[in-house]
């Protein structure tokens, strides 16, 4: 199931890079550039995140509770 979903991920990443190969107006070098840093979006996206539900977790005990017995029910569930 993860495979699929992975190729999946992957047909979308490449379509981007090939549309933004395509439809952009700049030089090659900087097509090439961007369609190499095109997964960086979403991995910023990932961290942020992870960066704010940290702060949360220090500010609020019982959000840091609850975000522990989600991730821990995520875990077991996975395992």
């Amino acid at each position: 199931m993860i495979a699929g979903a992975m190729a999946s991920y992957l047909v979308v990443y490449l379509a981007g890079v090939a549309l933004g190969l395509a439809v952009m107006r700049d030089p090659w070098p900087a097509r090439l550039g961007t369609a190499l840093v095109w997964p960086l979006g979403p991995i910023a996206f990932i961290v942020v995140l992870a960066i704010l539900l940290v702060a949360a977790t220090l500010l609020w005990p019982l959000l840091m509770l609850a975000t522990g017995a989600i991730i821990a029910a995520g875990v077991w569930l996975i395992a």
